[in-house]
């Protein structure tokens, strides 16, 4: 914890020093950068030279609870603060998805002694914090969590669930409808093959929220699409394109597969979702060199989560989708940017609409979701997989 508010601090990666500066508490940001140690472990996007403030700053507040976060006025009551990016000044700043923190120049820490993929916290003051709807007054340590730095729209605190880091994330569609679809993408893609994030369902507090274990750990670290494709320069759209760009010019140059592995999954589930943070790339925590894309992750927004039932049978014909900045498509797009749709066994799918009915019925108790929403959640589903199929036939 930063107990005492320090004029310098070092941002440091591990135990690399990467850049020293003058923090400004009141603004929770950087005032000005003073020497840059080691430019090859700046955190991806941000720059050296006049950009570097600027950079730094952007990156260093995006790690902050966002000011949409469901639930936040009550967080805030609770943990006792007015702007989300005062809980960066606590724990270092530390977070679960990477390895950057910041520490008091004067102040001599190892990473190995702060970080929270070793050390144990106060998971349950934030947790209910942010989940429970009756009263709760939480202790002091609710603060003193990889928690601050969470970001999304959805309630969400880390966990240990069955002794695993495990993110917890509710949900605010009809029927909390996201949490299943979320164990419902990790399902289609376990039956595909895919690289993909495992994801299930728990009730909590007396409501769904959807587990998954943190798939990051000591040695790598995620970025996310957003920040791979600001490397081209500033302003540069975040596009399918763009973002093949980027990955191809740091070396990755067989990431269609796993692309191509996105675009099915978003096609099957209808994501209106897939936005920058929603694709990752994942980095060495030591030589910060990029390995490859992330497991697939967060494709809970789809299948209608938000439409009412008696819209179901249409919802086909929206124009919705969404792939970064690329908005309002249809869904057949996404099949046009799949590579080689001929690789995937798609009678893997046989009887998943069957499963996703049985799931959505066993959990009936606590969504009170009717048997109308559910069949007509599995004809939907259906639909999707037999249209996927039919293209596949298409271009045989």
């Amino acid at each position: 914890m930063l107990f005492q508010k320090k004029p310098k601090y070092i941002l440091k990666h591990k135990n690399t020093d990467v850049l020293t500066g003058e923090f400004d508490h009141k603004g929770h940001q950087f005032r000005r950068v003073l020497e840059v140690m080691d430019e090859r472990h700046l955190p991806c996007g941000v720059t050296s030279g006049k950009k570097c403030l600027a950079t730094l700053n952007n990156w260093f507040l995006g790690r902050a609870i966002p000011d949409y976060r469901v639930d936040l006025k009550r967080l805030q009551k609770r943990l006792d603060f007015e702007d989300p990016a005062e809980l960066l000044e606590e724990e270092y700043a530390l977070s679960v998805s990477d390895h950057y923190w910041l520490v008091p120049e004067d102040e001599d820490l190892t990473y190995e002694e702060v970080n929270f993929y070793t050390r144990k916290f106060d998971q349950y003051g934030f947790a209910h914090s942010m989940f429970r709807s009756n009263d709760f007054y939480p202790s002091e340590s609710a603060r003193l969590t990889p928690n601050n730095t969470t970001g999304g729209y959805h309630r969400k605190c880390w966990v240990y669930h069955n002794g695993v880091l495990s993110l917890y994330k509710g949900s605010v569609g009809f029927y909390q409808q996201e949490c299943i679809n979320e164990w419902l993408a990790s399902f289609i893609a376990e039956r595909l093959g895919f690289y993909f994030v495992p994801y299930d369902v728990y009730t909590y507090e007396g409501q769904l929220v959807s587990v998954c274990p943190n798939f990051l750990n000591f040695s790598f670290e995620l970025f996310t699409a957003g920040q791979v494709i600001s490397t081209l320069g500033p302003g540069t759209e975040e596009t399918f394109d763009n973002l093949l760009k980027a990955l191809e010019l740091n070396g990755l140059l067989d990431e269609r597969r796993s692309l191509d592995e996105i675009l099915i999954l978003d096609y099957l589930m209808m994501n209106t979702d897939r936005h920058s943070q929603n694709i990752g790339i994942l980095a060495d925590a030591d030589t910060n060199r990029w390995v490859g894309l992330a497991p697939v992750f967060d494709t809970g927004t789809g299948l209608g989560c938000f439409a009412r039932t008696s819209e179901l049978e249409e919802i086909e014909s929206y124009k919705n989708g969404r792939f970064l900045e690329e908005r309002n498509f249809g869904f057949e797009h996404l099949l046009e940017r799949v590579q080689d749709l001929q690789r995937f066994d798609l009678s893997a799918l046989d009887g998943v609409e069957d499963t996703f009915a049985d799931v959505l019925a066993n959990y009936r108790s606590t969504t009170g979701i009717p048997d109308g929403r559910i069949a007509a959640l599995r004809e939907l589903l259906s639909r999707r997989i037999e249209k996927l199929k039919q293209a596949q036939m298409r271009v045989l």
